[in-house]
Formats: C-alpha cells, structure tokens, sequence
C-alpha cells in the first residue's frame, strides 16, 4: 500500500508539477501547492529544513508506520528538530501531506482522518492579497502576504510565536501585552513524544525580570532578576558574551527575554529544555573546516554534592528520605515484577517524583517503550544487573560511595 501511494504521488508530481515541491528549489510552499512525505522546504541558505519526520530509532524513512510529524532543524544536525509543527497530533503513517488553504491556514492532511490545522485562524487573510509559507534562515517558519509587486508583505503567523521546547537565536521567551500571549518552551513527555511535558520555561507573570521553571504548575527554579545584562542567580546562562549578544526588553507592548549570534557563519545555537527541566545550551562553533560542540546545563540540582551519575532532580524533603538519598540509573532488573501505572500522561521525571514520595519505593522505570507511564518497586524486591537490559533508577546513597 505504500509503495502504491508512493507511485501515485510521483505520477501525480510528473504531469502536475506546480502543484509538487523538491527540497533543492524552494523554501516556500504556495497556497494550492503539496509538501509529501518524502519532500522538505530548505531555507534560502540552507541552515535549516522543513519536513516530515519520525522520532526516536525510527529516523525518517519513507513508508514507516512510526508517528510522523511535521519539523525544523538544523540542515548540519538532522536528528534534533528545534520546532514541531503537530506535537500532539501525530500522523500514523507516511501518507501526510502539508498544504495552505485558501485562507492561509496550515494543514496536514493525511489518509483516513480529517486534516489537522496547524496555524491559528488568526493568520487568515485580511484582503485579497497572496499568502505564502517560507522558511527563514532563522529557522522561523512564516506566513505571510505577498504584495502585488512581488515584495513580502505583512506576517499573519510565525512558528517563533509557537515554540516547542527549543530556544533559537532571535525567539523570545515573554508576553505581549496587546494578545496577552506568552512565548515559553515546554518540555518533551519523552524523547519519542513532543507532546508537552512536565516542565516550562517562561517569564514570570507576576512582572519581576525573572525567567522560571514550572513542575506541574509550581516553581521549580528562577532565575534571578535581570541586572547589568545578566541574571543574579543564573549569570552562567549569560556569560558567553563573545559570541551572543543578550537582551531583556519590557515595555508598554511586551516584556521579554531574548538572544542573537553576532557571527552567525561560525556559530550554530540553539537552548533546549530538557525533559528533566533542565536548561542545555548547545553552541557549534565552525572553524577551518572543524565543528566543535560545547554544552552547557543550567539546572536547580546539584548532581556534584552526590554523585555526578544522579538523576538530576530537586525533589521536596521527606522524613523517610535521607538528604544525600538519589536515584542512580543501572543497567539491569529487579527479581518480581513491580507495580505499573499506564498513565500516557506521566514523564519519567512524574515517576522519579512518585517514588520519592513513596516511603516504601526504591525503584522505577517507564512503564511503556514511548517513554511514559511509570513502574515501581518495593522494599522487598531486590535489582539483578545485567548490561543488556535499559535502565533501571534505583535508590542509592551517597554515603555508600
């Protein structure tokens, strides 16, 4: 069945080809036109792409039965995409198709279900003008008017206002005032679901110059306030001033957090927040014909103090828990079968949080292959290591090692 649709979409592209995109001539899709499966918008100079894709070990083969999503990323670094355009709406095979409606409004059709609109109807047209979608060098992905001389025109709608849970250079991290919309990144549920997570990175609403992280609705870390072009309890996130310029602008329309490249031929960046609600910067620097990759993880927790294999999580005191108490990942398992919450809502960090509460639990692990749910263990049952098995967060001490 794919290998048919396959043939009836290259025929179709053979006899209608205005109707068909390739990746190596365009970086716009036009109202009435089709971007498959198999094809990708390359921004004009080629620093990110736009398609279809899968996540985890299912890569983006044509023809998988693996979720598929519509998403950016880097053209150097394909495996991690900055944006997803559906993270909640998985298409279930390689039958999808993104096209513009006649009102400029974004969706993904795809065989059996009806289509799934990915832009907000804010971005309808407000006159007769043409409407296109481009890719930006930015990694921005834009809908806007096309003015009768051909010039781009007004921006109904852009992804930079939606992101996922990475910050590129130029994204805010905010509120506008007019809306009262806020630019945050959430966190993955897991590595193979973009669906949000347990955590979010935004600016505080209460007004102070402060970015934060949410748990589950309540504050998990701050950043201090903004003061002399860094903040007072997180200047790491700021120090590299050679390469980035950095900024926090409030006004009488908005109020927001936001960075840029000043070299952006040498200099490939992009902050991500991970599914442990920590905040990595990845910067690549291009050099003589050499990349070299440096991270760098802003984080409430201080693995250090306990051990550098600790899972990287604050958790509240508790009687039962000692304060040098962690979860350690161990290759292996545990000799009964445990308790299991199927949960699809759950993130591993819910488990950790679960089991830690639970006077009598010293184990857990996902409880399902995608990442979520959770699986506990007692007291009474015991860890058997072996290498070939995944991990296992298993209660350990410090005061063991």
């Amino acid at each position: 069945m794919a290998l048919l649709s396959l043939l009836f979409f290259i025929i179709s592209c053979t006899f209608l080809r205005p109707l068909c995109l390739s990746h190596a001539e365009t970086d716009t899709l036009k109202q009435g036109q089709r971007l498959h499966d198999w094809e990708l918008l390359n921004s004009t100079g080629g620093v990110f792409r736009l398609g279809f894709l899968s996540l985890g070990s299912d890569s983006a083969l044509l023809g998988t039965f693996a979720p598929r999503y519509i998403g950016i990323w880097f053209n150097s670094i394909p495996v991690y995409p900055v944006w997803v355009a559906n993270p909640n709406d998985p298409i279930p095979d390689s039958s999808g198709v993104l096209t513009m409606d006649s009102d400029g409004i974004l969706k993904i059709a795809y065989k059996g279900a009806p289509p799934i609109a990915i832009s907000s109807n804010k971005a309808k047209r407000t006159s007769e003008k043409n409407i296109t979608a481009t890719l930006l060098d930015s990694g921005n992905f834009v809908i806007r008017e096309v003015n009768s001389d051909g010039m781009a025109g007004a921006i109904l709608w852009q992804s930079f206002d939606y992101p996922s849970n990475m910050l590129l250079p130029e994204m805010k991290l905010g509120i506008n005032f007019k809306t009262g919309h806020e630019w945050y990144l959430s966190s993955w549920l897991s590595d193979e679901l973009p669906s949000p997570g347990a955590f979010k990175l935004g600016l505080d609403p209460n007004g102070s110059s402060q970015l934060m992280v949410w748990r589950r609705e309540e504050v998990y870390w701050r950043s201090g306030a903004w003061k002399n072009g860094s903040f007072e309890l997180a200047p790491q996130i700021t120090k590299r001033i050679s390469e980035y310029e950095f900024k926090f602008v409030t006004n009488e329309n908005e109020s927001y957090f936001s960075y840029s490249v000043k070299n952006q031929s040498a200099v490939l960046s992009r902050w991500q927040l991970e599914s442990l609600g920590e905040i990595t910067q990845f910067t690549l620097y291009k050099h003589s014909g050499l990349v070299d990759w440096i991270f760098e993880t802003t984080s409430p927790c201080n693995t250090v103090a306990r051990n550098s294999t600790a899972v990287c999580l604050n958790e509240k005191p508790l009687k039962c828990r000692k304060n040098s108490d962690y979860f350690e990942p161990r290759k292996g398992g545990m000799d009964v079968e445990g308790y299991q919450d199927y949960n699809a809502s759950l993130a591993l960090s819910d488990c950790h949080a679960a089991c830690w509460k639970n006077c009598s639990c010293i184990a857990y692990r996902s409880a399902s292959q995608n990442g979520t749910g959770c699986q506990f263990w007692t007291k009474e049952s015991k860890f058997i290591p072996y290498e070939y098995i995944g991990n296992i967060y298993v209660l350990t001490s410090a005061e063991k090692h």
